[in-house]
């Protein structure tokens, strides 16, 4: 047995040594994988945005993912937006290649630094660094320009859906799922669809409007209603309500808003919304108690709704402010906001036996001159409303950037639907 343990110490005295080769080995192999991936993404980016993907032995989703993987990780820590969109042509006599007519004419229309690739045959993906509201007005220039290079043009050709990071997702899969069911929403009436960006919050509550606990299949639309899927409809209904005003309540006002505004874009109609506050109720409440104080809100909100329609949507705002988003165009909306401010200047609000005189501070922003999006329009209307207040103007005005951006932004958690 002797001669066997000089042999283990040989081994033990060289183990070591072979360990730290091997390890330099499998290290020397990790960092040359490392660099050559690396070196391989920069050559699929380069060849990208040239070459079609069968061209370089690879599939169109897989070029999108490394061409969304970069702006992904360039947006993240620059801390700004991009949006995915996907150009679909319904082109019989057309295939889109990367050196297709319509491709080099999205590039022609889009900037400099915007990125194509393609998606599938009849879909082009084309990524940009811009907010939401830039990607629609940029998605409507490059759309504007390529039904004269079509050889079979028509209502039906051009189709966008979009995606905006970080508002739709903040994965890759996530927008391309995203931006995929927009183009399956996109229609001859609505050719680019960017869907509505809600916040997490936003999106519970518009979830908990859509649950109706009773099967409706059975009940005829005709006939009257049965009791208990009345009462139901009454109860969620009610539950939106602020109890006080009769109003949408502080946490409905952004869910249906949203959903409001959503329609109007896409119908492309004209809004404003009236950020409206309520003046001197802490001196109502500081003499004549916190009941005269509801009182006035009351008499505030029944003036609001007699003077809006009924398609309109009025929500309490803070502790004595509403909101009102108004499907009127800029012009309208200024005569609006002059009758609201008159009519509760000379109104006289009944509160037990006293006579209370109120005003009210209305800032107005509309859709599109002044924002592409609720989030845009309260932060405008905001200023406005801001600036009235440190300035002890008692009536209404209408956003002008020069004069109302001198107020800082103060952004309604609830309504920052897109960071724009």
């Amino acid at each position: 047995m002797q001669p066997f343990f000089p042999t283990l110490a040989l081994l033990s005295d060289l183990l070591p040594g072979a360990l730290g080769m091997v390890g330099a080995v499998i290290v020397s192999f990790v960092v040359i994988t490392m660099v050559s991936s690396y070196y391989r993404f920069l050559h699929i980016v380069e060849q990208a945005e040239t070459s079609s993907p069968e061209e370089m032995g690879a599939v169109p989703l897989d070029i999108l993912r490394v061409q969304l993987a970069r702006f992904l990780a360039g947006c993240a820590r620059r801390n700004t937006s991009f949006s995915l969109s996907l150009i679909r042509v319904n082109s019989a006599s057309q295939e889109i290649r990367m050196d297709s007519v319509v491709t080099a004419s999205i590039k022609a229309a889009a900037r400099k630094d915007d990125i194509t690739c393609i998606y599938d045959q009849h879909t082009i993906a084309l990524l940009m660094e811009a907010e939401p509201e830039d990607a629609e007005a940029i998605l409507k220039r490059v759309t504007d320009a390529m039904p004269d290079l079509l050889p079979d043009p028509g209502e039906d050709t051009l189709r966008v859906g979009i995606a905006s990071y970080p508002a739709h997702g903040l994965s890759g899969k996530l927008l391309i799922d995203v931006a995929t069911e927009a183009l399956v929403q996109s229609s001859a009436e609505y050719p680019i669809v960017l869907p509505e960006i809600m916040e997490e919050d936003d999106e519970d509550t518009a979830e908990e409007l859509d649950k109706v606990p009773v099967d409706e299949s059975n009940v005829d639309e005709n006939s009257i209603e049965e009791p208990e899927l009345k009462t139901r409809r009454q109860r969620r209904k009610r539950g939106m309500l602020d109890e006080l005003t009769g109003v949408l309540k502080p946490s409905a006002v952004s869910a249906y808003m949203q959903r409001l505004m959503s329609d109007i874009r896409q119908k492309k109609k004209k809004a404003a919304l009236f950020c409206i506050g309520v003046n001197n109720i802490e001196h109502i409440t500081r003499f004549h108690g916190q009941e005269a104080a509801d009182d006035v809100l009351v008499g505030v909100s029944r003036i609001l709704q007699e003077c809006l329609r009924a398609d309109d949507l009025i929500g309490r705002h803070e502790k004595y402010a509403f909101l009102a988003l108004v499907q009127a165009s800029l012009d309208n909306a200024e005569i609006i906001g002059k009758r609201i401010s008159t009519l509760i200047q000379q109104s006289q609000i009944t509160s037990g036996n006293k006579k209370l005189k109120v005003s009210i501070t209305l800032g107005v922003a509309a859709y599109p001159e002044h924002g592409r999006n609720l989030h845009t329009l309260y932060a405008a209307g905001q200023k406005v409303l801001d600036y009235s207040r440190a300035n002890d103007i008692r009536a209404y005005a209408v956003y002008d950037p020069k004069i109302h951006d001198t107020m800082p932004s103060k952004p309604m958690k609830s309504i920052k639907s897109i960071q724009a």
